[in-house]
């Protein structure tokens, strides 16, 4: 299973190749890309009339998705509200100013991000980027930003496995929690409720196998038993799902993951049904924390979507009982999309109950920055961003050697109970106990 890893990240270093030269880089102004290393600098533009933030973010094809619902309303969001407001004050042009997005399709293609995003920092120049979607192509776009003296704040996306990589560039933050919070707490879970063995299912990409890695090692030392980990593709017309739940069913293990995006997980997590497979703990993975998980699975049924996942597991979590702001945004968002989640363009749009407050950060921070600081410049931002605390949703929070720190989370592992996403970690952050055995599937 290791030799899929090193392929898939051999596979992504080709693509890496042209612009890794520039990690390690000064972190310079954005706007300033010719190399200049002279002591002047150049006056500020007095008539600079808005703040032009670009990003490279897939608008169609599998990963559309995910800018549709998962970090996407959220800076969309965010600028709108900052624009009703006149903009954003930055000091050093004495006013506030309002926000323009530039936001080019990627086709959910990492080559063509890594292109689109060269065109942004040399041709649009623009003040600020957004980060891609996806696991792969956001470490894509990491050393492209570090070239050209970029701060990137991730969103979609994160991989212990290129922590060292990413290291080396200095302007990267990375946001959302993953494998390396959220693994140590699944060990932890299974220990409490005397969960030995597992069947693992992940995609072959950096996210399946980031995943797998990090549990086969981790539930090694921990005494739980793999029973069988299985790869699959990314495209789900090429998965056999009866084959795997038949296969996991036979198992008998206890617990299932299944580390895939939505296009695999959800006609898993339906196929399961289909097959009335039903371990003690049935772990999905991104996706599972949505609200529109409920919906997809009861289908046209007619059994209530939050009986159809009463007891479903999956990464997180948090919701309105872990902080007084996950409250409060939680409410705002409701207010801002709908109790069914439909906006103005007609596009559905649900509460996340993993990556929503993560996403918040990452516009939270950039805003907290600018403001702090008084300034656009890049460098100054990354510095400051380095050497300070914010306030979040979350509470206050903080990086540490880049990475939002792992006791800024609300939780790790998020269970649906009476259609809460409840907190089920091990620890004072559980907001209920969990429900092992997970209840039968309901029946139509």
């Amino acid at each position: 299973m290791k030799k899929k890893l090193v392929a898939v990240l051999a596979g992504l270093c080709l693509i890496l190749a042209a612009v890794l030269v520039g990690c390690g880089g000064n972190g310079g102004n954005a706007s300033n890309d010719t190399g200049d290393t002279g002591a002047d600098v150049a006056a500020v533009d007095t008539e600079k009339t808005e703040i032009v933030i670009g990003g490279v973010r897939s608008q169609s094809g599998p990963l559309a998705i995910f800018d549709q619902t998962a970090f996407g309303p959220i800076y969309r969001m965010w600028a709108d509200e900052i624009n009703a407001d006149g903009g954003l004050y930055v000091e050093e042009y004495g006013k506030k100013l309002p926000i323009r997005l530039v936001i080019y399709d990627d086709k959910s293609d990492v080559q063509t991000m890594t292109r689109l995003y060269e065109q942004l920092c040399l041709e649009e120049k623009v003040d600020l980027l957004l980060p891609p979607v996806s696991t792969a192509a956001l470490f894509a776009a990491a050393p492209i930003a570090q070239k050209y003296g970029y701060l990137l704040m991730s969103a979609e996306g994160g991989a212990t496995s290129l922590k060292e990589y990413i290291a080396q560039c200095p302007n990267f933050f990375s946001v959302l929690s993953f494998s390396e919070t959220q693994v140590p707490a699944l060990v932890e879970y299974c220990k409490e409720n005397n969960i030995g063995s597992a069947y693992i299912v992940y995609i072959e990409d950096l996210h399946g196998t980031e995943y797998y890695t990090a549990t086969e090692n981790a539930f090694e030392a921990a005494g739980i038993e793999i029973k069988v980990a299985k790869s699959i593709p990314l495209d789900p017309t090429s998965i056999d799902f009866n084959a795997i739940i038949n296969e996991a069913k036979s198992s008998g293990a206890q617990l299932f993951c299944s580390y895939t995006y939505p296009d695999q997980g959800i006609p898993l997590a339906a196929t399961a049904i289909a097959l009335d497979y039903n371990p003690d703990i049935y772990l999905m993975g991104s996706g599972s924390s949505f609200d529109f998980i409920k919906d997809s699975l009861a289908g046209d049924s007619g059994i209530d979507p939050n009986k159809m996942v009463e007891g479903l597991t999956g990464w997180g979590a948090w919701n309105e009982k872990s902080s007084p702001g996950a409250k409060e945004f939680s409410q705002h968002f409701v207010e801002t999309f709908g109790p069914e989640g439909d906006n103005s363009l007609g596009t559905t749009i649900y509460q996340d109950w993993w990556g929503h407050l993560c996403y918040l950060t990452v516009v939270d921070v950039i805003q907290q920055a600018i403001e702090n600081t008084g300034t656009l410049d890049n460098a100054k931002l990354v510095e400051y961003i380095k050497n300070n605390r914010f306030n979040s949703a979350m509470g206050e929070i903080w990086f540490e050697d880049n990475m939002l720190a792992g006791e800024c989370y609300l939780g790790n592992i998020g269970q649906w109970q009476n259609g809460i996403f409840e907190v089920v970690d091990v620890g004072e952050r559980r907001t209920a106990d969990p429900i092992i055995p997970k209840p039968a599937w309901p029946k139509s």
